[in-house]
């Protein structure tokens, strides 16, 4: 697997008047060349103080990141300058010149790296094709709605050619329409350019939604981190847990867990599955004798795959039916599961 970007024991202090403040405590993780990755954590859990340490804006205390083969903290000068070509950031406030037009805002690392003005025109109409912002070339910023102003965000970093898409709350201040159109040009630039995608976020959503994986962070920690599929379909972490009952509840109307303790069935199990593991699991119980009711289910589309749960009531004439039809599940790939009552 290549490698994009590695923290190795990162550690970041900030010294202040009330003492020292630990931003980012022994931070472990690699991020895959080509993939999309998410960093979800609540406010102030050290989100943005790691994102910033890939570009250099800050440095380690202690430990080492290494981007695309380099030791950030190593990179002086023109070497810093050239990583910063290969690694652009999009804001989380857009912070476009509003005197400027679209065209100059994005066109705006190349023309201070002096680029040919021939060639910063060609780029600028290439990216903001991409984002579907051709025709606004000539608008300011404040014609626009906020939705495409993130995207000229998203043009300007992309003009360099970047090797590394660096992303910060890039849908915290829109509404959910124009933030589904900002993850699919994410989407759209990782799967045709290869681009890699690191974008921080406190919605468990957008990780959902377009992340390959993900690491959960907490005080400055990675609590957890892994394949986004597996993590949705098995938090470790209490946090990891709340986060992804945002997007695939567990916990089950009250209506329901009267129902689930009413005794009327035999079992109670919740099925945890990813892929469609438990697509025909009601006619497979049916076929062993079993009577399976549909309780509860909850299903979320990941970028690859999708992951969810369903909670059935068996009832059978014998118990030794069930017992045996839940046997003849434990070794099914991709279903997990477990007794609710």
């Amino acid at each position: 697997m290549l490698v994009a970007v590695s923290f190795r024991n990162v550690s970041k202090v900030f010294e202040s008047k009330a003492g020292a403040i630990t931003a980012l405590d022994d931070v472990n993780a690699e991020v895959p060349a080509g993939s999309i990755f998410g960093v979800v954590g609540t406010s102030g859990a050290g989100k943005s103080t790691l994102l910033r340490t890939v570009n250099g804006l800050e440095s380690p205390s202690s430990g080492t990141v290494q981007v695309l083969g380099k030791e950030v903290t190593a990179l002086g000068g023109a070497d810093l300058r050239a990583l910063r070509r290969d690694v652009s950031m999009v804001f989380q406030h857009y912070n476009l010149l509003n005197s400027q037009s679209v065209a100059h805002n994005v066109g705006l690392p190349l023309i201070l790296a002096g680029t040919p003005r021939a060639q910063v025109k060609k780029r600028v109409a290439e990216v903001l094709a991409m984002v579907g912002l051709e025709s606004r070339a000539e608008n300011a910023p404040k014609q626009l709605s906020g939705g495409q102003r993130q995207r000229v965000g998203n043009a300007r970093a992309l003009v360099t050619n970047p090797k590394i898409l660096i992303c910060d709350e890039p849908t915290s201040a829109l509404d959910p329409i124009t933030a589904n159109q900002i993850l699919d040009v994410l989407m759209k630039v990782n799967s045709e350019l290869g681009i890699t995608v690191l974008i921080i976020t406190h919605q468990m959503s957008v990780v959902s939604r377009i992340a390959d994986q993900v690491a959960v962070m907490e005080h400055g920690r990675v609590i957890e981190q892994g394949d986004v599929a597996q993590v949705f379909a098995h938090p470790q972490q209490e946090l990891t847990r709340q986060f992804v009952e945002t997007v695939v509840p567990q916990k089950l109307p009250l209506a329901i867990e009267q129902e689930v303790h009413s005794g009327k069935f035999n079992r109670v199990i919740r099925a945890v599955h990813t892929g469609g593991a438990a697509r025909d699991l009601i006619s497979d119980f049916g076929a062993q004798g079993v009577h399976a009711s549909l309780l509860h289910a909850s299903n979320a589309a990941l970028r690859r795959q999708s992951v969810g749960t369903v909670v059935l009531g068996l009832s059978a004439q014998n118990a030794s039916l069930i017992d045996a039809s839940l046997a003849s599940l434990s070794n099914r790939p991709g279903l997990d599961v477990e007794e609710v009552n």
